[in-house]
């Protein structure tokens, strides 16, 4: 079942710079991302188009394994696209940086295709994801202008 766009965004009074470098490092992941147990950085040199990593998350109760790709990249990070290459349902991501003022916004957007993973439940999937999204924002948010 492909779901809708799914797109949250917040605004952190951070410099963009911070705050990109700060979700490139994956190792920060947890931290911030609700359902993120681990974060794996599988390919070599810095974060751009084909950088790989291998994502262990708990989503609606269940363990997960993913690896992800990025797929596009800027040259300053102020944007990048990223998708799942394996696990148990496909996922594509976006995210932008703006700067607004002396801080940052930053928009996700995410797409699901749950298919038969989470079948009996697929009609809560988009409302439990979006909450999820907008709790990680809350939380990176609150990491970043604590001075993380």
């Amino acid at each position: 079942m492909p779901l809708s766009k799914l797109e949250t965004g917040i605004e952190i009074n951070r410099p963009i710079a911070e705050v990109i470098a700060f979700v490139d490092d994956n190792s920060n992941d947890a931290m911030w991302q609700t359902s993120v147990l681990e974060s794996e950085k599988t390919s070599d040199g810095p974060v751009g188009v084909g950088t790989t990593y291998h994502m262990k998350e708990k989503f609606l109760g269940r363990v997960i394994e993913q690896e992800w790709e990025v797929t596009e990249r800027n040259g300053d990070g102020s944007a990048w696209a990223a998708k799942s290459k394996s696990g148990p349902f496909q996922m594509e991501a976006t995210m932008t940086f703006e700067t607004c003022g002396d801080g940052t916004r930053v928009k996700r957007t995410l797409s699901i295709d749950v298919g038969r993973f989470f079948k009996l439940t697929s009609p809560v999937v988009g409302h439990i994801a979006k909450r999820e999204l907008e709790m990680d924002f809350a939380n990176l948010k609150e990491l970043m202008e604590a001075g993380a």
